[in-house]
């Protein structure tokens, strides 16, 4: 007799696991828009187990934070992405570069290689995606699988052992590195070749309900008064490829809900090629949405362009579950739907609607301030060089200059003046933030476990609630503990199995990774330590 204490909960587990991670889904969307979805994402909140208290417990979340976390199960203090950038030795890196020349990126136009390198060097943590990898049988091939508008999405929710996926801003193709492929794959190479983008030239984007008076009907939701973009972009042609834009060409589609379909036409093809009917190969496989994350940024989780994208999402997910339905049987396949992280609206509205303690601080004039007021009582120029994830980083040349006792005289003032910087809530040295006793669960052990090693500034810095330190005067952010920022959806559906549940206590979006892993019968992430999600498998499991 077969005990499934031994196994997990089940000795014949599902062949297929997708992950949908809709890039900056914040839950409100659910909230605001539940009675006007009726497709995908309306069919899995109606017979999928919900968890509506999900939040990830990121003190600054963000989009390679969330997704090494959901691969991972564990935060940035042991998987090491503590941002998307960050600075090692007084300059930027990307969380996926990889300088050594073994991870060059392939040009999938004619399978050469770009003069740059991505792979998951700087993770830090194995993840549910590695562990997936490494149960592949010689009868029985376990692929793991990552495809994304964005590569640090991609490698991220990837590892080392899963194969990343994402789209290229330098040919509108998907492409991966030499970290994943000698060469891309056939199955991919013959995506490309059917899915060019640009054979469309230009592309518009149609409202999904043009003619419905309800599905709009919202407060704010065309006001572009401090958006990025100063009108909308729906209803004009707008080139595939702009060639004006010399940093991303793609820009413009990138935004779009074809953006969106092409990625799911890319996982389509993945799960035709590595799973079916008549073998019994394994696919967990992660699709990364970004176009929402992009127009949230842009126009605002308020906008026009962000509700309309969450409706074409809605329907898209009904065409790819049933795309692949079509190749799997419904009873081998779980879906997912999460989020990243989640944005908070523009701190101008905000203030307009009545919050007035919301409100938006220029990251420069930050910095400004702060090395003003060094340079006046310590003689010391340009200290500060960056601000990064709420973290005022420092110059480590200028920083050798110095004699011990000035240190920690001038980081103690640092954190002296910025307390008093309106919209402040707290601050602290790197030092004293990493040996502060914290309890689980509140904000500050959030901030705590996003420290690791070489990758955070000196000064950290916890905003008030709707208070943003940003870069741009205008657009929509990301980076505080706050509920608007980490409450996210995840919704799990396996027919007969995951279905028709409400579940309405707090629980953490990492604890997937090792959920994943007790779907699949394999062993769970090394450092994670979070319990499987509640209320999912038989009562007498235990």
């Amino acid at each position: 007799m077969i005990h499934t204490s031994v196994f997990g909960y089940n000795h014949k587990p599902p062949r297929l696991v997708v992950v949908m991670i809709i890039d900056q889904f914040s839950y409100s969307y659910i909230n605001k828009l539940f009675p006007r979805l009726k497709y995908g994402l309306r069919y899995l909140l109606d017979n999928g187990v919900v968890y509506t208290n999900a939040y990830m417990p990121h003190g600054q979340p963000g989009t390679s934070t969330g997704h090494a976390g959901l691969n991972t199960g564990t935060c940035a203090d042991y998987h090491g992405f503590t941002s998307n950038t960050w600075y090692e030795n007084g300059k930027k890196v990307a969380c996926d570069d990889d300088f050594t020349g073994d991870a060059l990126v392939i040009d999938p136009r004619h399978g050469s290689t770009y003069d740059y390198g991505k792979s998951a060097i700087r993770l830090k943590a194995d993840g549910i995606s590695d562990q997936c990898a490494l149960q592949t049988e010689p009868s029985s091939h376990f692929a793991v699988y990552s495809i994304s508008g964005k590569s640090r999405s991609a490698i991220a929710a990837a590892g080392s052992l899963g194969k990343a996926v994402w789209f290229d801003t330098g040919s509108g193709l998907f492409t991966s590195s030499k970290a994943y492929f000698e060469h891309l794959p056939e199955w991919l190479q013959q995506f490309n070749k059917y899915n060019n983008c640009n054979r469309m030239g230009s592309v518009m984007w149609e409202r999904m309900y043009p003619e419905s008076p309800y599905a709009y009907n919202f407060f704010n939701i065309n006001n572009y008064d401090y958006a990025r973009i100063d009108h909308s972009i729906l209803d004009i042609s707008l080139p595939v490829r702009d060639e004006t834009h010399h940093k991303n060409p793609y820009h413009y589609f990138q935004k779009m809900p074809q953006s969106n379909q092409l990625i799911f036409d890319c996982a389509h093809a993945c799960i035709k090629t590595h799973v079916g009917r008549k073998h019994r190969d394994r696919l967990l496989l992660w699709v990364c949405l970004s176009p929402l994350d992009k127009v949230g940024h842009q126009f605002g989780p308020d906008s026009l362009e962000a509700i309309d994208m969450v409706y074409h999402l809605d329907k898209q997910i009904q065409r790819f579950m049933r795309q692949t339905l079509r190749i799997i049987g419904k009873h081998e396949v779980v879906f997912v739907v999460t989020a990243d992280h989640g944005v908070m609206s523009f701190p101008e509205l905000l203030r307009d609607q009545g919050l007035q303690q919301a409100q938006r601080v220029e990251r420069l004039k930050l910095i400004e301030r702060i090395n003003k007021q060094i340079e006046e009582k310590h003689d010391v120029k340009n200290l500060v060089i960056g601000f990064k994830s709420q973290e005022l980083v420092l110059d480590p040349a200028v920083e050798e200059t110095l004699s011990p006792e000035d240190h920690e005289e001038i980081l103690w003032d640092m954190k002296l003046w910025a307390l008093k910087e309106p919209g402040v809530k707290n601050v602290w040295t790197h030092d004293e933030l990493l040996h502060l006793p914290t309890q689980p669960g509140t904000l500050e052990d959030n901030i705590k476990h996003q420290l690791f090693k070489g990758r955070n500034g000196s000064i950290i810095i916890q905003p008030d609630p709707y208070m943003v330190i940003t870069q741009w005067d205008k657009g929509a952010s990301h980076k505080t503990p706050y509920n608007y920022d980490t409450h996210v959806p995840v919704i799990i559906f396996n027919s007969g199995k995951f279905e028709r549940r409400f579940v309405r206590k707090r629980v953490a979006a990492l604890q997937l990774p090792n959920t994943i892993a007790e779907i699949f019968n394999v062993p769970k992430p090394s450092a994670s330590t979070y319990d499987i999600l509640p209320e999912l498998f038989d009562p007498e499991y235990k």
